[in-house]
């Protein structure tokens, strides 16, 4: 008799295991969708086309996985950079690539355009850093007080050796935070993979100054692995808008142990 009651129990005990591993599957359908996708894209790129798009959002909004135990989880110091246009017309503005533009005058820029560091060292020092101190921007934050500075639309490149290369649009006009108010500056979160085959194209607009800061949530260093560190170093980016929104209270005359997910 005692036999088959611990049958019974066990027998119960499987089917809700069952349950509970087949809601699992079932909530974890977009996973295999993305990885399907990439799957597809990986015939591009050896990366999966991480440059642009990476799907880890982790630090680029305080979301997502946490780091392991040996990894930084401080807030990214930025990389800032002015530009400015000293002629009455238009010119397009060159950021990074060193493969491309470290040898070439004014780093593949026009003349009319003054490149200024104003976070610390050279123009120079940073796009020569980016071809092996490889890192990934989170967020970035672009300013100008010339109204239609604001409005472009950067264009972010890849480039490689083999012949391939990608592009990928970024239009300023419509990343501008629903919580900003400086209507000089738009903040973007949008995760973007800087090595020497990486740069970006924007129009300056005559006159222009646009300050762009890059905030970033992984360095890859094999200087720090060689000094008994973590290669691959991660922060997190600041939260630069929305800081004074007041928080969202959800009422409601449920119990809360009746929501379920949906």
């Amino acid at each position: 008799m005692s036999n088959f009651v611990n049958s019974s129990k066990v027998n119960k005990f499987e089917r809700e295991l069952h349950g509970y591993v087949n809601g699992t599957e079932v909530m974890s359908g977009f996973d295999s969708y993305d990885d399907d996708l990439e799957g597809d894209m990986s015939s591009f790129d050896d990366d999966d086309m991480s440059y642009f798009d990476d799907a880890d959002m982790s630090y680029a909004g305080g979301t997502g996985s946490r780091p392991g135990p040996n990894q930084q989880t401080g807030v990214s110091d930025p990389y800032v950079i002015q530009y400015v246009n000293t002629t009455a017309g238009n010119l397009t503005a060159v950021i990074f690539g060193y493969n491309d533009f470290f040898g070439a005058a004014n780093f593949g820029n026009p003349a009319g355009i003054t490149i200024t560091n104003l976070q610390g060292g050279t123009y120079g020092r940073l796009i020569a850093q980016s071809n092996n101190k490889f890192f990934k921007i989170g967020k970035w934050r672009f300013q100008s007080s010339t109204a239609s500075q604001l409005q472009q639309t950067m264009t972010l490149f890849h480039v490689d050796a083999n012949g391939k290369q990608y592009s990928t649009p970024l239009n300023l006009s419509i990343m501008r935070d629903a919580y900003q108010q400086q209507a000089d500056i738009i903040d973007v979160t949008k995760l973007v993979t800087v090595d020497g085959n990486t740069f970006a194209n924007i129009t300056l607009i005559a006159n222009a100054t646009l300050v762009i800061s890059m905030f970033p949530v992984a360095v890859f260093s094999g200087k720090a692995r060689l000094n008994g560190g973590q290669a691959l170093n991660q922060a997190r980016a600041p939260r630069l808008s929305g800081k004074n929104v007041a928080p969202v209270i959800i009422q409601t005359t449920q119990d809360v142990k009746g929501i379920t997910k949906g």
